[in-house]
């Protein structure tokens, strides 16, 4: 009776496992495979017809590609430096305090942020900080100085600068706590060492620190490249990659192209372009740092 009950339990666990399985091949596997298929054919949801690599020579040569490329470069760029930047910061103002009750506080304290929505903290920038009306928080400290109003995400000229500024201070909770816990693992002999060789925090943070969180520092330029690559959120809520593409990144490119241009075998062979390119930067990103995540 046990061992009847026994092969039930292993058959509904594999019916289980079974069924993720196929929700994985349904939901991940076939599209991703569909996509790469569409990628050599003009397909409007209609008519499917094979071009051959029409797609990807229209790609090299598509001007407005580019330039949304090259505003996801500054963002991505700008992004991963800034943040990685202030959440190390942050970890090692934290780390050098030696009230571990008050370190506990301000922990919990910057930990508060990553609980809001990120449409929440977007609708905070667009709305509030850089809302273009003269009443707008960015507009009224700069109309102090007999400055602006300006536009902000809606300004061509400074719309990529507000995207890059939106976030500031750029901690992540998540960043941050595992920098935190990176200094915390690093053996206090180490420190004891470098004082008494009369190493300043500056040398210490740059010789000690950065080098033993390598393995931290490759990860979040893993996570930064392949959040970069496809996300579009604040262009597909807000400005709609406006204005004259000044804002447009390649994944909301990819998004437009479908859904606006039913330009589906296009979008697939934008798609494609970006995940072998994502795939190609991981590989070289891992490759050069020499250790494992």
């Amino acid at each position: 009776m046990t061992r009847v009950k026994s092969r039930k339990s292993e058959y509904f666990g594999f019916l289980w496992i079974l069924l993720a399985i196929v929700f994985v091949l349904v939901f991940s596997v076939y599209p991703a495979f569909s996509a790469v298929i569409h990628s050599f054919t003009k397909w409007d949801l209609n008519n499917v017809e094979f071009i051959g690599i029409s797609n990807f020579t229209r790609l090299f040569t598509d001007k407005i590609f580019w330039k949304s490329f090259g505003n996801l470069l500054i963002l991505l760029i700008s992004g991963m430096i800034l943040g990685n930047s202030a959440s190390l910061f942050l970890a090692e103002l934290l780390h050098n305090l030696k009230n571990k009750r008050t370190a506990n506080f301000y922990r919990f304290i910057f930990l508060l942020p990553a609980l809001v929505p990120g449409i929440v903290n977007m609708l905070l920038w667009t709305k509030i900080v850089f809302n273009p009306s003269a009443t707008g928080l960015m507009n009224s400290i700069l109309s102090i100085f007999n400055a602006g109003p300006y536009g902000w995400y809606f300004d061509e000229k400074i719309s990529l600068l507000s995207m890059m500024l939106t976030g500031f201070p750029w901690v992540a909770g998540t960043s941050f706590l595992i920098y935190l816990a990176g200094l915390n693992n690093i053996s206090e002999e180490i420190y004891d060492a470098a004082a008494i060789d009369g190493v300043s925090t500056l040398q210490r943070i740059f010789y000690i620190d950065i080098p033993l969180l390598k393995s931290q520092i490759k990860y979040f330029i893993v996570l930064g490249i392949i959040g970069g690559m496809q996300s579009f959120d604040m262009q597909l809520m807000f400005t709609s990659g406006g204005p004259n593409y000044s804002t447009t990144v390649p994944g909301y490119y990819m998004y437009e192209t479908a859904f606006f241009g039913r330009e589906f075998g296009y979008a697939s062979a934008i798609g494609l372009f970006l995940f072998v390119l994502t795939l190609v930067l991981t590989i070289i990103n891992y490759r050069t740092k020499g250790d494992d995540l």
